[in-house]
């Protein structure tokens, strides 16, 4: 009988247990997430001082068609200097396609914004509210977040449904957001498409 005590208690431990330390581990991959979307922007930045403040290499992604990568025709490997580096991967991520779980905001070079552009040139809002770099759907090839992507291509809860996902910021800050009263009806990485006010609704 003091067997059956001691075995009811241990697994009531483990019952109680298990679900912090899967919280534990899910924040640990944000986190990581986090710090490799900051070592992204760095490696951004030192693209910028080379090419005038443009964040990115323009037009360096995967055709619809292509099987498989063709590393030296997409941007991560002009930023990086090699084929697929590890941070460009998300923990939360493990079967990204292509080797890499986020994507750059198109909509950007589209609107001719450099890293110093003042707040005529982004439309209003200030660095810390625009999009440079977010999360994509894992199946989804595309290393670009272009005009009319948005609903299929960015992962809105990579870190779960009440916390969202990471984003890379103008100020190259990283910042965790969910999906605000805004989502369905604008696309929050267009900056012709975002309220003034400074807020981002995703």
């Amino acid at each position: 009988m003091e067997i059956l005590v001691v075995v009811g208690i241990i697994t009531m431990l483990i019952a109680l247990l298990l679900p912090a330390l899967d919280r534990a581990k899910a924040e640990a991959m944000q986190v990581q997430c986090m710090s490799n979307q900051r070592q992204v922007g760095i490696a951004l930045l030192g693209y910028t001082n080379q090419w005038n403040g443009y964040l990115f290499p323009p037009d360096m992604g995967a055709a619809a068609t292509d099987l498989a990568p063709k590393y030296h025709d997409v941007w991560p490997y002009i930023v990086f200097d090699q084929d697929s580096p590890a941070i460009m991967m998300c923990p939360n991520d493990p079967d990204a396609y292509f080797q890499h779980s986020y994507v750059v905001n198109e909509h950007l070079a589209a609107n001719n914004v450099k890293y110093w552009s003042n707040m005529n040139a982004l439309h209003g809002l200030t660095p810390d509210k625009i999009i440079v770099m977010g999360e994509k759907v894992s199946t989804e090839h595309d290393y670009y977040m272009e005009p009319g992507d948005f609903d299929r291509l960015v992962e809105k809860y990579r870190h779960g449904l009440n916390v969202g996902s990471n984003y890379l910021m103008l100020d190259m800050h990283v910042e965790t957001l969910l999906p605000g009263p805004a989502f369905g009806e604008i696309d929050p990485w267009d900056l012709a498409d975002l309220p003034t006010t400074g807020t981002v609704d995703q």
